[in-house]
């Protein structure tokens, strides 16, 4: 719990130091669509319930703002959400995220800029698997996040790389097998890494940049206390892609 507060505690100081640095670049708005596959692995050790791996296919939307794609040496920032949707037989999801991002851009020359991000969000997963046996596990997932990140500027093309990891907060999950009466409990703080690589064209649409992106992300979720359900554990890992516009 105390490294929980402290995680947090930094997340705040930075969000609240940063307007004494130096601004890296303007901010510009990115919406588009998102697309992805997940594999999910739920296990348990209830009786009535069936150890289950799904892979399924999803489609969303996303909007963020900010400065991490375009920005120099300086503060860079994003603020973003999304929001997604699956479903494939009798196995649904719906996931929605938020999150800042705050951190320092560094210029280590030929055009190339190395930064460290901390930032903080908050997730929200519902899965539902009505095969076999009907089961719904919800999950909500407060997070600190820390990511290195490494862009690169060419004449019409900005690229950019990160790498990081989130870290759940006072999480906690609703599980409801069957006909039994559902409950809520804990969730054990849990890594969960990510990366991403995304890139930005200068002449794109109606002269608004075209964006697109590749990612992969990891949740893990376990319940923290001593609960009939206590060993329910999901991993969902996903691969996607984004495309969208700039201004």
């Amino acid at each position: 719990m105390m490294n929980n507060k402290l995680l947090l505690s930094a997340a705040v100081a930075g969000l609240l130091l940063s307007p004494l640095a130096t601004q890296a670049a303007e901010p510009v708005s990115n919406i588009g669509l998102m697309g992805s596959i997940s594999r999910y692995d739920v296990s348990t050790d209830t009786p009535t319930v069936n150890n289950n791996k799904q892979r399924m296919p999803k489609g969303g939307i996303y909007y963020n703002y900010g400065n991490k794609m375009t920005g120099k040496q300086g503060l860079v920032y994003q603020a973003g959400a999304e929001a997604q949707y699956g479903k494939r037989g009798d196995v649904k999801e719906r996931q929605l995220q938020v999150e800042l991002d705050l951190g320092y851009r560094f210029d280590v020359g030929n055009s190339l800029y190395l930064d460290g991000i901390a930032g903080a969000g908050y997730q929200h997963n519902k899965f539902d698997d009505k095969k076999g046996v009907d089961l719904t596990v919800t999950n909500k997932s407060p997070f600190v996040k820390a990511a290195v990140g490494l862009n690169h500027e060419g004449n019409t093309l900005l690229s950019r790389l990160e790498i990081g990891t989130r870290y759940n907060i006072e999480a906690e999950s609703r599980i409801k097998a069957e006909n039994s009466r559902s409950a809520t409990a804990d969730l054990k703080g849990k890594y969960s890494p990510y990366a991403e690589l995304n890139f930005m064209w200068d002449k794109g649409y109606n002269n608004m940049p075209l964006t697109a992106g590749v990612y992969y992300m990891q949740n893990n979720y376990q319940l923290k206390d001593r609960h009939a359900y206590a060993k329910t554990k999901l991993k969902n890992e996903e691969i996607g892609l984004k495309v969208g516009l700039a201004f």
